[in-house]
């Protein structure tokens, strides 16, 4: 009887748990909690801030890289795009090739930390000098960071200094998201009256729930979207960092929750949720369609990737090279549905046979297929002895470059 009155959650019509690319759980969508789920979920990219600026890759691209980069984040059909910051000696000139880059997406830029010391309104006049769209109105909202960059600053000072910002932006036109970042370890009497006061007085178009140290847990973040709902009536943006490897999971907890603006970069660098793993997974496992372009997902990400120069796993889930790899002698293009929770082909990927000890004649015929070649029977098996013996003596997958030179010596 309670598995019965379970399944009477579930949405009846459409079965949105059932596409043609996929098959997923039920249970996502019943109607207790999916109606919680805002129907519109936009993508804030900050690859070009948050992520090339990660410390521990060491990402250095020019001005037409980042441009380059802005135009496939662009034609992939992310709603935002954060260029940089607003920083008269490294990221100006960025901001203006960006402005003029006949992008679709509103372009953003974050005020830097140190800005709240500049002249009263200097960090937006860069703003509007560059023709940029938007900022991310930046400062740290716990009193330990408070302390830490304003010596000798109350909290007060600090309100009164944001809503003086946010008001001079919105009044000269650009868009303002409210970003008090350590918002989780933000004490709560003060992060309500900092919120209402910019949702009230400065009229900001969103504030956000910042977790700059990864400090967070998924119940505590969706317990901070239901909280800042019923204080102030704005759209709530999730910037989170994955110090506990929880990024991608507060994430969704807060869009769970009602959040409806997710802060991404791609393959997750600088610590954040990676932009391909949070459209897919809003798509498929909550039925949000974000508006982008899924087939492009791969491609989007590999591009950026050689552009960036930086490395990834191939086995990380969605866009790995390997993410649909399998070693064994199955019969993949026979199978295909029930071997990953979604199709490839439906970001643009592939099923992928590595080759190694378990490998049997059908996955070495459909590899050679794959490349153009033919073997017979003989050389198939030719071939499978070769690729044993190597496997033995490495006790891992070959590479490409190593099972190609097997096949040459065969073929």
């Amino acid at each position: 009887m309670k598995n019965a009155r379970k399944m009477k959650n579930l949405k009846p019509n459409n079965e949105p748990w059932v596409h043609k690319m996929w098959s997923v759980s039920p249970y996502n969508f019943s109607q207790k909690e999916s109606a919680k789920v805002p129907k519109k979920v936009e993508i804030h990219e900050t690859t070009l801030r948050d992520g090339i600026s990660d410390p521990a890759r060491g990402i250095i691209v020019n001005t037409d890289q980042k441009v380059k980069i802005a135009q496939i984040l662009d034609d992939f059909g992310v709603q935002r795009i954060e260029g940089g910051s607003t920083n008269p000696d490294s990221n100006f000139e960025d901001l203006k090739a960006l402005a003029q880059a006949g992008l679709r997406a509103p372009v953003y830029a974050m005020t830097p930390t140190v800005s709240f010391t500049w002249k009263e309104w200097e960090a937006v006049d860069l703003a509007l000098k560059a023709d940029i769209s938007g900022i991310v109105l930046n400062f740290p909202a716990s009193e330990h960071l408070i302390r830490h960059y304003y010596p000798g600053w109350t909290k007060e000072k600090v309100l009164e200094k944001a809503i003086s910002m946010a008001c001079y932006a919105k009044k000269h036109g650009l868009l303002v998201t409210f970003f008090e970042y350590d918002t989780t370890r933000a004490e709560p009497v003060f992060l309500r009256k900092l919120l209402k006061a910019a949702v009230e007085q400065a009229k900001v178009d969103s504030v956000s729930i910042v977790d700059t140290l990864g400090v967070g847990s998924p119940v505590a973040v969706a317990h901070l979207v239901r909280i800042i709902r019923s204080w102030v009536d704005a759209p709530i943006e999730l910037h989170m960092h994955d110090d506990f490897g929880l990024a991608y999971a507060n994430t969704l907890a807060g869009v769970e929750a009602g959040g409806q603006v997710v802060h991404a970069t791609i393959n997750g660098i600088g610590k954040m949720p990676a932009t391909e793993d949070a459209v897919t997974s809003l798509r498929i496992l909550y039925g949000v369609d974000v508006g982008v372009k899924y087939g492009k997902t791969f491609e989007v990400c590999r591009s950026i990737r050689e552009i960036g120069n930086w490395t990834t796993s191939p086995f990380r889930p969605i866009t790995g090279e390997l993410a649909f790899g399998y070693d064994s002698d199955v019969r993949i293009d026979e199978n295909r549905s029930q071997k990953a929770p979604f199709l490839p082909e439906f970001i643009g990927h592939n099923y992928e046979i590595v080759i190694s000890g378990r490998t049997g004649p059908e996955g070495v015929k459909l590899r050679l297929k794959r490349t153009g070649k033919k073997a017979t029977e003989k050389q198939v098996d030719q071939i499978l002895q070769l690729v044993k013996e190597k496997w033995k003596k490495t006790r891992r997958a070959l590479t490409d470059d190593e099972f190609e030179a097997i096949v040459q010596k065969v073929i």
